[in-house]
């Protein structure tokens, strides 16, 4: 006769080995261009209206949650050209945990903390600002390809050595592809 423990032992682990490797996706990248409005004239002559493009790795804590690490990069023409670096940190909630393995359209909300480093034309330096991000979007998931669409609200100071910060609000939309993986 076997103890109980050694019995309740190899009871579990053949339960564990026998357990379905989980098909849900851990992480996924977020792929697309941009275009943002500046509710500012902080960088007049350069146009209010940029384009640019962002990408994000994100790490799926749970089903419904998303930390992600964002890269993004605007261009406002003009007279004068101003240019945009982004990053930071995101993190996305969605309504469904289904979003990243069902087809089907998926709403979510997503906030962040960010930093951005503005290069204006004729300028020696560049102008560091922090950048909070609220906005909400939608995927939509037909496999294999899964779409996205994201509207933001950023609020950030533009911050130079030699003269006050200035508040420079501006939109951004986000049209692009996420691969889940």
């Amino acid at each position: 006769m076997l103890p109980p423990a050694l019995l309740t032992a190899i009871v579990l682990g053949a339960a564990l080995t026998s357990a379905p490797v989980s098909d849900t996706p851990t992480r996924s990248a977020w792929f697309a261009p941009t275009y943002d409005f500046l509710a500012t004239s902080a960088f007049e002559p350069s146009s209010r209206h940029g384009v640019g493009a962002v990408v994000a790795y994100e790490f799926h804590l749970s089903p419904r949650f998303d930390i992600g690490i964002p890269l993004a990069y605007r261009f406002y023409p003009g007279e004068r050209t101003t240019q945009q670096l982004g990053y930071g940190v995101t993190l996305k909630h969605f309504f469904s945990p289904r979003w990243s393995t069902a087809d089907g359209v998926y709403p979510f909300f997503d906030y962040g903390l960010l930093l951005q480093q503005s290069f204006i034309q004729g300028r020696t330096g560049s102008a560091t600002s922090h950048d909070t991000r609220l906005g909400g979007g939608a995927v939509f998931r037909s496999a294999p390809i899964s779409l996205f669409v994201d509207l933001g609200a950023h609020y950030s100071r533009l911050g130079f050595f030699d003269r006050e910060s200035e508040w420079i609000p501006y939109l951004e939309l986000q049209f692009g592809w996420v691969l889940a993986f």
